[in-house]
């Protein structure tokens, strides 16, 4: 930036300088603007914070690292993140998710507005994997759609529907009954089971077409997240170790997590609330 500033200086029009060093005219204007000590030495905190937590978690923009920031005490505001994100070229890409994101949207049966609802419920696959042997395991996930709030999951090799059932009604129990769920027409959802519990409890079922999992965009918003920062970034050498990851992530994901469908909180802080996003 101080060859930048000798060129201008010597007559060189900004644009040109900027053009010849491969440098953008705001980075260059803000270069030139009076220097607030204790800001630039808050600044490159900031900036440390903010590089180390776009690393930890590639698919995070620079609004969900803004309301992790305020959850660890700083008072900043997202443009001000935003300023210092940009420059050290954080710009995450959106092209890869847009098509999936619009085809979540596109199907919506019901707004709950308040807890308990409506549930969404679906299964994801990941594997096992030591000394060369390979085993696929099977993840139950279940969220309220209001709030986001993701239920503990069941985690095993295979997902019969006495299992299904029995923990779908463990969950009942803790948390209460929705009014109403949307799953596809999977066995497990089929089984004697699990429909027991469905008719005990006087639940309404939303069953998507068969082949269009966007329709169940909730959870499958939540498989993508899991995926991304979880599934794909592990190894799992056997099912308790699975297990454990899993459901510590699930926990992170409530507890901490910023939602940009709820305003930047995390899930269990609406759940908690029952009926508010505020």
């Amino acid at each position: 930036m101080s060859l930048a500033k000798k060129l201008v200086n010597s007559g060189m029009p900004v644009s040109s300088t900027c053009k010849l060093l491969s440098i953008s005219r705001s980075s260059f204007y803000f270069y030139l603007k009076p220097i607030n000590r204790k800001n630039s030495i808050l600044n490159s905190k900031l900036a440390h914070l903010i590089q180390n937590l776009a690393y930890s978690f590639p698919s995070f923009g620079y609004r969900r690292i803004t309301a992790i920031l305020k959850q660890m005490g700083y008072h900043v505001n997202h443009k001000r993140i935003y300023r210092i994100y940009k420059q050290l070229n954080l710009q995450k890409s959106t092209s890869k998710g847009y098509k999936k994101k619009l085809l979540r949207h596109l199907f919506k049966p019901l707004n709950p507005s308040k807890i308990n609802e409506l549930w969404s419920l679906d299964v994801i696959e990941d594997t096992v994997q030591k000394n060369g042997f390979v085993r696929k395991i099977r993840i139950l996930n279940l969220i309220d759609v209001f709030s986001r709030f993701a239920f503990p999951p069941l985690v095993d090799v295979s997902l019969a529907g006495d299992k299904v059932g029995k923990h779908f009604e463990k969950i009942i129990r803790h948390y209460g009954p929705p009014k109403a769920i949307i799953r596809d027409d999977g066995p497990e959802f089929r089984s004697d089971s699990f429909q027991k519990v469905i008719s005990k409890y006087r639940i309404k079922e939303v069953i998507i077409p068969p082949g269009k999992p966007f329709k169940n965009g909730y959870v499958e918003s939540f498989h993508s997240r899991m995926r991304e920062e979880l599934l794909d970034a592990e190894v799992f050498e056997s099912l308790d170790e699975a297990r454990e990851k899993i459901l510590n992530w699930v926990i992170w994901y409530n507890m901490e997590r910023p939602h940009s469908a709820l305003g930047y909180k995390p899930p269990f802080e609406v759940f908690k609330k029952g009926g508010s996003l505020t």
